[in-house]
């Protein structure tokens, strides 16, 4: 028997979607290519309405942030650590154990500096990208290249239809007052 890997599939256009399966754990992955300090966030809405999310523990002091594997939300924020990767690109890590209560969650970018300076910015610059990639071989790719101004980066979202999943490429970049307003959860990391 042969044995083959899933191909790596890149959602390159807005609103771009792919379904995947979720069996065991996803691992949630932002890459990039600059010195910017980027922050990886995962927000929600549960089925019941509910919002939250996952998040460097820098924003509140509050390590249960961080998320937890064991209890609900089942995720966990491996923390504010730029981390190198091979080929030299600085890395950060959202593990997610189960989704079963979650309706839809997205996967946001912070450029922190920047929205605390008040500086004009855009995700081109910062060669980033996200992978989600599950147990069960999904390999998925949304890249974070946007040339529009904006600290927040609402990169895809993850929906959850019962026992299917399915990863959209939502390329949206806003304001700190827009994400507040339209990503479910984002109003946690601001005053």
């Amino acid at each position: 028997m042969a044995v083959q890997l899933k191909k790596k599939v890149t959602l390159r256009k807005k609103n771009d979607s792919v379904a995947f399966n979720f069996a065991g754990k996803l691992k949630v992955k932002l890459f990039w290519q600059s010195e910017t300090d980027l922050d990886l966030c995962l927000f929600f809405k549960k089925k019941d309405g509910e919002v939250g999310g996952v998040f460097s523990n820098e924003y509140r002091s509050k390590k249960s942030d961080l998320g937890s594997l064991d209890k609900f939300p089942y995720m966990l924020h491996m923390g504010d650590n730029k981390e190198p990767a091979p080929g030299g690109e600085e890395t950060e890590q959202i593990n997610i154990a189960s989704m079963s209560e979650i309706d839809t969650a997205y996967i946001v970018i912070v450029n922190y500096g920047a929205a605390i300076e008040g500086e004009d910015v855009t995700y081109a610059d910062e060669g980033g990208r996200v992978e989600v990639q599950s147990d069960s071989g999904d390999y998925l790719e949304v890249l974070a290249d946007s040339k529009e101004e904006g600290h927040v980066y609402c990169v895809c979202s993850i929906h959850n239809n019962g026992d299917d999943f399915s990863l959209k490429n939502e390329s949206r970049v806003m304001d700190l007052s827009t994400a507040f307003d339209e990503v479910p959860g984002f109003a946690l990391i601001c005053n």
